[in-house]
């Protein structure tokens, strides 16, 4: 079998959990004797072979990379989105590589800069086409449809209008995969896919079992590691701790980039000495240093990598009780909170007052085998060769 694997970037271009995801899947797919390649996005021409897999690079073309910190007016913005509804500047390299490659799977992903329209070519060339909803992009051309500091509950005028052809496009799919049931409801709920097989498939992970880590002698320490920004939950997150300063025995952690205006800002919020950011770190390493895991996201994850980053290396997860991030939360439930209330408050205080509630938190070996690469890999290929046989 063939596979042609599309996402807007790979590595070692990485954004966030989509592109870590589709490269382990990649090389899964390589390990098993499947002949792989991917598409992919880059600022220049360039094919390269990574860990046994070819990645093919395209130029993007659109009127600018929108990958850099670069701010951007909205006329461009928009200009942007316009040409990215349905963008046949790929055309030509993505018919070549149904003729030359031949697949007999058209894997796509993350489409963004890409756009909808590899599904109409495959159809042209009879290509079975199996989709990974890994964000929002068909229905918000942010990607996340969180605006003014909240969840979108319907689509704006300009998000609809993005999103015509995209909706229409999307009946050419002949499979279509959620990573989580959330994402995958809110898509078929709003008209999406309705040609297409669904199935819930998680995402996939390479991790050595670990023992359970008890709870430090002398205080908790907890974690933040991600995107710093308001849509994370990271200010939440502030104001939460602001409310047990008085409590001696805690420290948090906040990983990821930051730039020094924002930081200045978070510290306004809350300046604790108990609290430290640490930049970039190596999650192995931020997981050693923590006992709890933080995840206060304000908008609709899809999944929520980092919580079952969280579970493998045996650290407590508490989790915002929206998006996907609940289901991976689901067995332990008194450990997600609403972000919008005072719920974390309370999970804080428990866990500080007492070693009783921490030892709640179940950790099952067993539901973490489902996220294991190779079995999630192999969800794929029975989904692959479901769609091929019908």
């Amino acid at each position: 079998m063939k596979i042609l694997i599309l996402n807007t970037l790979y590595a070692p271009y990485k954004l966030g959990g989509a592109e870590k995801s589709v490269q382990s899947l990649a090389e899964s797919f390589v390990k098993n004797n499947y002949e792989v390649l991917v598409l992919t996005l880059g600022e220049e021409n360039k094919k390269v072979n990574l860990n046994g897999v070819i990645v093919d690079k395209l130029e993007i073309r659109n009127i600018y990379w929108p990958f850099s910190n670069d701010k951007k007016n909205s006329i461009q913005k928009l200009l942007w989105h316009i040409n990215d509804a349905e963008n046949a500047r790929y055309d030509k390299k993505i018919i070549e590589l149904f003729k030359d490659f031949k697949p007999n799977i058209l894997f796509t992903n993350n489409l963004s800069g890409f756009s909808v329209r590899a599904w109409k070519l495959a159809k042209k060339f009879n290509i079975k086409i199996v989709h990974t909803l890994r964000d929002y992009y068909l229905q918000c051309p942010k990607s996340i449809k969180y605006k003014n500091d909240q969840n979108c509950i319907k689509q704006c005028f300009d998000c609809k209008i993005l999103s015509v052809k995209k909706k229409r496009i999307s009946q050419n799919v002949d499979a279509v995969v959620g990573i989580s049931n959330f994402i995958l409801d809110n898509h078929i709920s709003n008209g999406y896919f309705s040609n297409a097989t669904h199935k819930v498939i998680y995402n996939g992970f390479s991790f050595d079992k670990v023992k359970q880590i008890n709870k430090r002698e002398n205080k908790l320490v907890f974690g933040f590691i991600g995107q710093i920004n308001k849509s994370k939950g990271i200010e939440f997150l502030l104001k939460s701790f602001r409310e047990i300063e008085e409590i001696d025995d805690w420290e948090l952690l906040i990983a990821g980039n930051i730039n020094n205006a924002y930081l200045t800002s978070l510290k306004n919020i809350n300046n604790s000495k108990k609290i430290a950011y640490l930049g970039y770190i190596d999650s192995t390493l931020f997981f050693k240093s923590i006992d709890i895991l933080i995840v206060p996201s304000l908008w609709e994850e899809p999944f929520g990598r980092v919580v079952l980053e969280g579970l493998i290396h045996k650290k407590v997860v508490l989790g915002s009780n929206i998006g996907g991030i609940k289901e991976l939360l689901d067995n332990n439930k008194d450990f997600l909170f609403n972000p919008h209330n005072l719920e974390l408050n309370n999970i804080l205080e428990k866990l500080l007052s007492s070693d009783d509630f921490i030892k709640k938190f179940k950790f099952n070996n067993e539901y973490l085998d489902q996220f294991l690469i190779d079995n999630v890999s192999n969800k794929y290929v029975r989904l692959f060769k479901k769609v091929l046989n019908r």
